[in-house]
């Protein structure tokens, strides 16, 4: 069960609903949107909850708590007032007309599992504050710590429901003696004063990781000798650049990659748009143009909008990155984007100085191919002989869903028959590899 309270400088979010209506207004950059948040999305997911609320489909809402809603930064702090125990009032438009509403501040509820005891806990970050969660497990005695770090999607990490990947991971490897840390990235879930993650950098999330790993010494059931770091995706990312500061004995990535961002970025279009079925040859002109688009835009420091005026550019912008016309891309700021590339992943594997467990999945059409996990490998055993370790996790995507090939996994992506892949398909082998390496590094 999770502890009773939370720590005092960090209160409770306000219900999940609410804040996941307001945050998506940051998602709405076009200038005739920008200042209106509208409910009607929610309503069809949970319409009862929005309606004991009082909202209604179509509502529009302009403040929150007396603060406006018209701006990112302005929403933001509207956000940060959502919080359990306190009134909670909205001024909205409901058909034209504008109105007061008063609507229950219910607390988002505290992750319970059965395979250990979540703690909440928080730790500063410059002006604000960060939310720790421990799954401490049930066992008594010093544990083994894994210090998660996710994918890069703006999303919180806490109370994950149970068809989550994260979720089963989390709870296996738990359930297995670990006790596993997490926090959560700048501007999500409880974290207060800690700005707007879609207008955040890489480095700036990189910073949080580097202060939240710092709570580890808080817990006198950790030992502090068998710490580990496991990232997945962008958390790979992340993690030999926090590999090479910290004390861990041993890092674990998955679905990642090492060479420049740039790089990556070519070979993504170039093997991941054939999966969707785009034309071979249409790809290969493509990539001419995405050459030159991202020469003006990483190296030549072009914004993002200013490179959307061209056309042959406009048409990889909006397939390919999901480009919002201001600064958005791939649901970040396009900064975050430039400040990975300016990092050498190459130089940072070979300077943790710890062991690496680097898995790759066979259908894993997002990392596009086994290059990096070998690379990553090969490198940590040339700068420490022995040390670096590669292992293919088969049949396996980025999700760490079991579903056959690359093909599969990019015909499956989006329908809804994926979602009973997640419920079923999660690949426990990927728990079992884990753990395997980690007890042989400890008794070694």
């Amino acid at each position: 069960t999770p502890t009773a309270t939370c720590p005092p400088n960090l209160s409770r979010a306000s219900d999940a609903l609410l804040r996941q209506a307001a945050q998506a207004a940051s998602q709405i950059r076009s200038p005739a949107l920008r200042s209106q948040l509208q409910a009607r999305a929610y309503m069809t997911r949970a319409r009862q909850r929005w309606l004991a609320a009082g909202l209604q489909a179509g509502d529009i809402i302009l403040s929150i708590n007396d603060r406006p809603t018209g701006s990112p930064e302005q929403l933001r702090q509207a956000r940060e007032t959502l919080r359990a125990g306190l009134p909670t009032t909205f001024l909205l438009r409901r058909q034209g007309q504008e109105r007061s509403l008063q609507a229950p501040a219910q607390p988002v509820p505290l992750e319970t599992s059965a395979h250990s005891e979540v703690v909440y806990d928080e730790i500063a970050f410059g002006e604000g504050w960060l939310r720790v969660i421990v799954n401490k497990p049930l066992q008594a005695g010093k544990h083994p710590a894994i210090y998660f770090i996710p994918g890069y999607t703006c999303s919180s990490v806490d109370n994950l429901p149970a068809i989550h990947p994260y979720r089963k991971l989390i709870d296996s490897l738990s359930g297995l003696g670990y006790a596993i840390v997490r926090v959560e990235k700048p501007g999500m879930g409880d974290n207060l004063n800690t700005g707007d993650c879609q207008q955040l950098g890489f480095d700036n999330e990189l910073a949080a990781y580097r202060k939240g790993y710092e709570a580890i010494d808080r817990y006198d059931f950790i030992d502090r000798e068998r710490v580990f770091l496991l990232g997945h995706s962008m958390g790979g990312v992340y993690a030999p650049l926090l590999g090479r500061e910290l004390d861990e004995k041993g890092i674990v990535v998955y679905g990642t990659v090492h060479q420049t961002w740039v790089e990556y970025l070519l070979k993504m279009v170039r093997y991941q748009n054939p999966l969707f079925g785009h034309d071979l040859a249409e790809t290969h002109d493509d990539l001419h143009t995405l050459y030159q688009l991202l020469y003006e835009h990483y190296y030549l420091g072009k914004s993002s909008k200013e490179l959307y005026q061209n056309p042959s550019y406009r048409k990889i912008l909006d397939r390919d990155f999901a480009f919002d016309g201001e600064d958005q891309i791939l649901g970040r700021h396009e900064d975050f984007w430039r400040e990975i590339n300016r990092h050498n992943y190459s130089e940072a594997w070979r300077s943790t100085g710890s062991a690496v467990l680097s898995i790759f999945g066979e259908a894993d059409f997002e990392a596009v191919d086994d290059e990096s996990h070998r690379a990553i490998a090969r490198i940590v055993d040339q700068a420490q002989p022995g040390r670096g370790t590669f292992r293919l996790l088969p049949r396996t995507d980025h999700s760490m869903i079991e579903v056959g090939s690359m093909e599969e996994a990019a015909r499956l992506r989006g329908t809804p028959e994926y979602r009973r892949y997640l419920q079923e398909r999660f690949n426990y082998e990927i728990v079992t590899m884990i753990d395997h390496w980690i007890q042989e590094l400890i008794e070694d």
